[in-house]
């Protein structure tokens, strides 16, 4: 039912079958409410491209009843293509509790024919005890057992919610046994208050902990992420599936959905946007407009923003450059660029499913890139896999400097420093991504430092088998620190000054 088509670190583009229709992931499903239904499903299908739309299967049931049996959840909103239900569960996290058992409401969404479908979970939340937090654990896997003894329909797939909230252990857990039950697709619970407070680092934790204890070929879904300026970050963490109402609500406050975080319309003295909303309309001209219209034409907006952001992910993926589509994006908020960084904290994990080659060249768009997979691999390897060749000389090349003639070529093994893969051996410089990169001329601390740091693990290896080692060191350029990390072959090095 799920075909991964594309990889870049945990992030993937897939096909998800449905009983009506394929759709391709990540993907954004808006949420639609099915009393009120704002922009209709055919307008998002031919406007923004959208493929899977979501509505409530709990509010479905309170305003229409076995209408909704009869005409299905396809005929509630006007729809012919893939939609989910989700089962009431956002509504117990913000009111306490909802009118109707676990077991009917399993029923009702097989009685509707969605073609994703929600158990009755219980949110966590992010601001409740352990004991609590356990307690919504443990009910939640029970459901979820007692759902495949009452599923009916065979079109329909189950998503499995986890829950744990902050409690990356209780999180785990729930992954690990939601993972053993009969599911086709997880969501990740109890998000929404994290992600409303920038919350991005604990996003991470929470994220992380579910994907390392999941089936990696099942679908993950992200509760309540819409908003294009932390999309990136999701996908690349391993999500995706993600629905928001974020489109219609912030319309209605006047809030103006951007890639890097939200404006108010109010004060706008542009639209810096290149959709047809807001190349067809002026800020002043929005705000003279009725309500009703402005609210759709924000609408509009939020949507092609949101859209435009999922297609760039997508291409970004294609070529093998999410990570610095992320880096870029996660630039713009400071809480985001915590959660970045604490995503990297998990490179030795991630590592594990990122592309060995790529068709785009590594680029060092700050200290960021130093924790990338792509670094962590090489590190790991030459550790653990490399041994020099059997020559005499070692002569280090620093990145930036020209060797100024090597002596006895025959008898020299070189290597080349590079930001921030740190040693790279002449004879595996060709291997991905060692000479298919750029960075900066100017260096800053952070290459130095790595550099440095894989240079000295590296003498401390090896740089006894070596009769004499070559710094050829541009003082300008890279100071003391090369000459610093010689100390575990001081006693037989030459440094030679060279120049760019």
């Amino acid at each position: 039912m799920f075909e991964i088509i594309c990889r870049d670190g945990l992030g993937r583009i897939g096909k998800l079958k449905t009983a009506h229709g394929v759709v391709t992931t990540p993907t954004l499903m808006p949420v639609i409410n099915p009393a009120d239904v704002f922009i209709s499903p055919i307008e998002m299908r031919k406007e923004f491209g959208v493929e899977l739309m979501m509505t409530n299967a709990y509010l479905t049931r309170c305003h229409f009843g076995d209408k909704a049996t009869k005409t299905k959840i396809h005929g509630i909103i006007g729809y012919d293509g893939p939609i989910m239900t989700d089962s009431g569960g956002y509504q117990i996290l913000r009111y306490g509790d909802i009118e109707v058992s676990p077991e009917d409401i399993v029923r009702f969404q097989d009685g509707i024919a969605s073609d994703i479908a929600t158990i009755l979970d219980i949110p966590t939340g992010a601001h409740t005890t352990r004991e609590k937090a356990e307690e919504t654990v443990r009910v939640t896997l029970e459901r979820a057992r007692q759902s495949m003894k009452i599923r009916s329909n065979p079109d329909v797939m189950w998503c499995g919610p986890i829950q744990g909230g902050l409690f990356s252990d209780l999180v785990a857990t729930s992954a690990r046994e939601m993972g053993k039950l009969d599911f086709q697709i997880h969501a990740i619970g109890s998000p929404v208050e994290v992600m409303e407070e920038y919350r991005y680092a604990e996003l991470v934790d929470l994220v992380i902990a579910a994907k390392q204890n999941l089936p990696l070929e099942r679908p993950v879904h992200l509760f309540g992420a819409g908003h294009p300026m932390m999309l990136p970050l999701a996908v690349v963490m391993g999500c995706d599936l993600f629905d928001s109402a974020a489109y219609v609500l912030y319309a209605r406050d006047g809030r103006y959905m951007t890639s890097e975080g939200t404006l108010r319309l109010e004060e706008l003295s542009w639209l810096p946007c290149e959709c047809p909303v807001c190349t067809n309309t002026t800020a002043d001209d929005l705000r003279g407009l009725p309500e009703d219209e402005r609210t759709k034409l924000l609408a509009r907006h939020n949507l092609h923003v949101s859209f435009g952001e999922l297609r760039r992910i997508r291409q970004a993926i294609v070529e093998g450059r999410l990570w610095e589509h992320v880096q870029v994006r996660c630039r713009c908020h400071p809480r985001l660029l915590d959660g970045f960084r604490r995503l990297l904290k998990n490179s030795d994990f991630i590592e594990r499913f990122d592309p060995v080659s790529k068709p785009s060249a590594f680029y060092y768009s700050g200290e960021e890139s130093a924790s990338r997979p792509e670094v962590v691999r090489h590190v790991r390897r030459l550790d653990e896999r490399y041994e020099p060749p059997r020559l005499s000389i070692l002569a280090l090349l620093p990145f930036g400097v020209k060797a100024q003639g090597l002596d006895e070529p025959g008898r020299t093994h070189l290597v080349r420093l590079i930001p921030p893969f740190g040693v790279v051996p002449e004879e595996l410089e060709e291997v991905y991504p060692l000479w298919q990169f750029d960075a900066p001329k100017e260096l800053d601390d952070e290459q130095k430092n790595v550099v440095a740091e894989s240079l000295s693990r590296y003498l401390q290896r090896h740089g006894g088998k070596y009769e004499s080692v070559v710094l050829f060191n541009d003082e300008r350029m890279w100071g003391e620190v090369l000459v610093e990390a010689c100390g575990p072959v001081n006693e037989k090095l030459e440094i030679r000054n060279a120049r760019p």
